[in-house]
């Protein structure tokens, strides 16, 4: 015969083979597979737009836009028609008019009779002293996916040690996601 407080003593035992996994196993579990579930929510989110839309996406690499923009942002870029201008205060992807093959995220200052844009950056004290002509206009920044592009931020930036720290602590989460929940028995 079976007494309640036995039952209670069975109950606090350790857990068999089918039984309840170890709470570190858990939350180590719900954690990595968060965290994965937001890194891959934040890419797609960066990139539909791009492959469904036609948008350009950019990488953030200085602090000339800081608040608005951080180092590390995709920023993505819906184009406008030949016909349009941007308004001021919208943040523009433009040819950078001071160095060729560059590209330049700044905030539309000014509007020139001629359509041709005064840029500045927010975080810059003095708006850029070379107008875009309008035909450099990439596009209009429509959304900010924060830190996404940090690994690309650092790669250009030479910073492979921050580079590759990220890399392995994306493989530390991968391998930890990949843990399964209960530990093999070794008893048969």
């Amino acid at each position: 015969m079976t007494l309640r407080s036995d039952l209670a003593v069975g109950a606090l035992g350790p857990p068999t083979a089918e039984g309840v996994p170890h709470p570190i196993r858990v939350v180590t579990a719900v954690i990595s597979r968060t965290v994965l579930g937001s890194m891959v929510g934040l890419l797609v989110w960066a990139h539909l737009p791009v492959l469904a839309l036609g948008w350009t996406a950019g990488v953030v690499q200085s602090g000339s836009m800081r608040p608005a923009l951080m180092p590390g942002d995709v920023v993505l870029y819906q184009p406008l028609p030949r016909d349009r201008t941007p308004t001021v205060g919208q943040i523009v992807l433009v040819q950078d008019p001071t160095r060729p093959n560059r590209l330049l995220t700044h905030r539309v200052h000014r509007v020139l009779p001629n359509n041709d844009l005064i840029t500045k950056g927010d975080a810059n004290s003095a708006p850029d002293s070379t107008p875009v002509r309008p035909a450099a206009l990439q596009g209009v920044a429509r959304l900010r996916v924060p830190w996404v592009g940090l690994p690309v931020q650092f790669w250009r930036a030479g910073q492979r040690v921050p580079a590759a720290a990220m890399l392995l602590g994306l493989a530390l989460v991968l391998t930890l996601a990949a843990l399964p929940l209960h530990s093999r028995s070794r008893h048969m």
